[in-house]
């Protein structure tokens, strides 16, 4: 016995396997210029969409990778070649190291686009959306759409992975274009790499998603039962469609159930609220999001109780930084090949500046006394020089 709208509005939770956002099976999309295109991890094609607009659902989630970028996107760079901090400044490199670090924590792969002259200088270097982007079958091209979900292929670009270059000549000035991709390495994903953390993450952003929608229809219905009346009658499409606006008048949720004929025993009410895995009457989502990140609630300017410790935000940042040095070692490294192939700088000691979070420490300081703001001058700002 099956009942489709109760699968239908139930079908993040009764599907809410490691598969739905990381389906380890490539299969091949569309013949695009001779090449077979991979699906990007999922039936629909939509992997990096799907994961960009539920991690939009939350505020927990959404608030803390804003706040994880602003560390692994530092304070600015630095390096013994002047002229390529020069140069870096001008290209506004810190907005596509920016990039890089939202793509790579998201959706575990970064896409950039390299120009080059005929020399093979670089003219320029940029990111490219990762939803817009599918690999092909072979792995030495990339296919750059606007939107998958309405694939035109007349409107799509193929462009080579690096190092190979796709030669074009505009009013006699010839340009050469290719994509760098670099990725998470996760075991089963040849292809593609993916945030393995995002998973968990985003099961518990839709649970806290689910419950402050709940709650504001709790609110607005004035906490009416959802639930699904479940008919053996048959009914004309005409009874059906009249039924079910007649339901969102007893359903709290608009979304939440309707009227479906189905052989049974006797017609009976459905409750869907009880088919959820959790109590949406419980609020722990927050919590176990920032532990299963583990990054410091301290490090977003939240206390824990009443207390406050400058020490411990030092203490928290100097535990997390480890991990945001991780991946911002790993983006230098692999930009620094573009930039010894088709540069003169010299990359060898390029470096992100890191500082604390100064700003969350002077918040605090509506709270100490001279003693305890002299004291944090002293020890964390000196430390890091900030002035």
């Amino acid at each position: 016995m099956q009942i489709n709208k109760l699968n239908k509005t139930l079908s993040y939770v009764n599907n809410s396997s490691r598969e739905d956002y990381f389906l380890k099976e490539s299969k091949t999309f569309e013949e695009v210029d001779g090449v077979d295109v991979y699906k990007w991890f999922a039936p629909n094609n939509l992997y990096a969409e799907s994961v960009i607009r539920d991690i939009r659902n939350g505020t927990t989630l959404s608030s803390l990778l804003s706040e994880d970028l602003i560390y692994k996107t530092g304070d600015g760079f630095d390096s013994s070649d002047a002229k390529l901090l020069n140069y870096l400044d001008e290209i506004n490199f810190k907005q596509t190291f920016s990039n890089s670090n939202d793509h790579l924590t998201k959706l575990g792969n970064v896409f950039y686009e390299v120009i080059v002259n005929e020399n093979d200088e670089l003219i320029s270097l940029s990111t490219i959306q990762p939803q817009k982007c599918r690999l092909s079958k072979d792995g030495d091209k990339v296919v750059i759409s606007a939107s998958w979900t309405d694939f035109n292929k007349d409107k799509s670009i193929t462009l080579p992975l690096y190092p190979k270059f796709k030669k074009q000549t505009t009013k006699g000035i010839v340009l050469k274009r290719s994509v760098y991709h670099t990725k998470t390495n996760a075991i089963g994903f040849d292809h593609y790499g993916v945030n393995e953390n995002i998973h968990e993450s985003l099961l518990l952003n839709e649970k806290e998603h689910r419950r402050n929608n709940w709650q504001l229809n709790q609110i607005r219905n004035g906490y009416k039962k959802d639930f699904f009346l479940v008919s053996d009658y048959p009914m004309t499409d005409n009874e059906k469609l009249e039924a079910d606006k007649a339901f969102k008048n007893i359903s709290g949720d608009d979304n939440a159930g309707g009227i479906e004929s189905i052989v049974s025993d006797g017609g009976k009410l459905v409750s869907a609220s009880e088919s959820y895995e959790f109590d949406f009457t419980k609020d722990d989502t927050s919590d176990q999001i920032f532990l299963k990140n583990g990054f410091p609630k301290s490090l977003i300017g939240i206390k824990s109780g009443s207390a406050f410790s400058v020490e411990q935000v030092e203490s928290d940042y100097e535990q997390y930084l480890p991990k945001v040095v991780s991946q911002q070692k790993k983006i230098i490294y692999d930009l620094s090949k573009i930039f010894i192939n088709h540069t003169k700088f010299n990359t060898k000691d390029l470096a992100v500046i890191n500082t604390p979070p100064s700003v969350i420490l002077q918040g605090y300081m509506q709270y100490m006394n001279d003693e305890q703001k002299n004291k944090v001058i002293e020890n964390v700002f000196k430390k890091y020089g900030i002035k």
